[in-house]
């Protein structure tokens, strides 16, 4: 790194750039230690040591552990453009920042600022005052500066600056003008990181209800609902501990990239908290609802989330299983919360339903990728195995079909259904259903989560419409057909 030299006061007055949060929407320190935490306990409990030791002294061990694609990195136009014009007048522009360092300047190379950076060294954290003093201590105690930052911690800077610009606080009385447009609404920030489009996949928990004919039950069907509600609690808090993890997947990403941690619209700490008070409302309400046989399934939900999250989504073919898993354990959870048994023909047929819609993600995913051996380096797989596993997913498809059939014609289940051999069309708009929507994905046009896909598709509503309708026949009989018929 060339050593820092003093600007001569003859020279154009030099704007200072803030990193995080400005010049970027992201904490780059935060985002470095929770690519460190996430490789295992013994990486979460030395960060957890290094904090302890200072902000300072971690974001130094960091630095040294963990290295930023500064090309990758969520960029404000806006800021890009002041500097743009900045260096356009000849004059310095200098990144400030309270992140290490080598990020830094890492970030000023690839936007080509031959400018020494001022950044966070050894034990020294420059935020705030300590940033000012060094800058005072680069250019003089009162030679003029601009700056653009986005924080109350930079109102020391702002007001001594010859012009401030900010992108978040704007503080009264200071010379400091907005830069850009203002920052999304928090509420709709957070119901975004929610994913509350996911929350139909939870519809599962009520399928028991539904096979075993209660559903008409007043009572039974609002314990379903509201475990269906529960469950949607618990899974947005495991979706924001995902979105945290795979920040650098997720912007690697065609579509994925917008969302509000990858784009930097909401803050670590903002998804940590939200998370954890999410779990903790889904977690009690599971005990008021069910008692403790719920809430300790809910758990087990949170703890296999947990470990796909961490280790099990990089272990290929392993993390569609758990995906198909984790889809049935929301019919397991559903069957607990109304007190009914869980026919093992319904079990078997989410599992191989669900693994191929689990196969069907990732094939999307594999084929919307911006850069396919970075996004999938941590998922287990190479772009080669596209083709594997699409075929993987569709013969998966076909044998949920064929355990279906073999649940129509099992005799057992003539003793809980009015006309059991009805059961053998539901074959056939499930057959149209996942060849249609298999093809659509290799051509192209199916979009992020399959589930989520489904549920605005036309033809996947009408599909399921059909399905559901031959279903109650073959529950009810003629009575089914004169309650859908009116």
């Amino acid at each position: 790194m060339p050593p820092e030299r003093p600007l001569r006061p003859d020279k154009p007055v030099p704007l200072f750039v803030d990193v995080d949060g400005t010049l970027v929407r992201a904490d780059l320190s935060l985002e470095s230690f929770v690519r460190i935490a996430r490789s295992g306990i013994a990486a979460l409990i030395a960060v957890l040591g290094w904090l302890i030791a200072g902000r300072a002294v971690a974001k130094t061990l960091a630095a040294r552990r963990d290295r930023i694609d500064p090309a990758r990195l969520p960029y404000r136009p806006e800021v890009l453009r002041l500097i743009d014009e900045a260096k356009a007048d000849r004059r310095p522009v200098i990144l400030a920042s309270a992140s290490h360092g080598r990020h830094i300047r890492g970030i000023a190379d690839h936007l080509g600022l031959a400018e020494p950076v001022i950044a966070t060294r050894g034990r020294s954290n420059l935020k705030g005052p300590a940033k000012l003093a060094a800058i005072r201590a680069r250019i003089g105690a009162d030679a003029p500066f601009d700056y653009v930052g986005d924080s109350r911690a930079d109102a020391c800077l702002w007001r001594e600056a010859r012009q401030g610009w900010s992108i978040g606080h704007v503080p009264a009385g200071l010379r400091v003008a907005r830069l850009g447009d203002p920052r999304p609404g928090a509420v709709r920030t957070i119901v975004k990181a929610m994913r509350p489009h996911q929350w139909a996949k939870n519809a599962l928990v009520v399928v028991p209800a539904m096979t075993s004919g209660q559903f008409t039950n007043p009572a039974v069907l609002l314990t379903a609902v509201a475990a269906a509600l529960l469950m949607s609690l618990i899974a947005s808090s495991i979706y924001l501990l995902n979105d945290l993890l795979d920040i650098d997947a997720d912007r690697a990403h065609r579509s994925k990239w917008k969302r509000p941690l990858a784009h930097g619209d909401l803050t670590i700490p903002a998804a940590l908290g939200l998370s954890l008070l999410l779990a903790a409302i889904g977690l009690i309400g599971g005990w008021w609802l069910g008692g403790p046989e719920l809430m300790l399934w809910f758990i087990a939900y949170m703890a296999i989330t947990t470990a796909y999250s961490f280790r099990l989504k990089a272990v290929m073919v392993g993390d569609a299983i758990v995906l198909a898993s984790l889809y049935t354990i929301r019919i397991w959870i559903g069957a607990i919360a109304i007190g009914v048994a869980l026919s093992f023909w319904l079990l078997l047929f989410s599992v191989f339903l669900f693994l191929s819609l689990a196969y069907l993600k990732r094939y999307v995913e594999m084929r919307d990728a911006i850069e396919p051996e970075r996004l999938l380096s941590g998922r287990g797989y190479v772009g080669g195995d596209l083709d594997v596993v699409m075929m993987s997913g569709i013969s998966a498809g076909m044998v949920a079909i064929l355990v279906l059939a073999l649940f129509a014609h099992d005799p057992a289940t003539a003793a809980n259904y009015a006309q059991p051999q009805m059961l053998w069309l539901l074959c056939l708009p499930l057959l149209y259903w996942l060849n249609r929507i298999w093809i659509m994905a290799r051509r192209g046009e199916v979009e992020g989560d399959p589930v989520a896909f489904a549920i605005k598709d036309r033809r996947s509503l009408l599909v399921g419409a059909v399905t559901a309708g031959i279903f109650m026949v073959a529950l009810y009989g003629p009575a089914a057909v004169q309650l859908i018929t009116g």
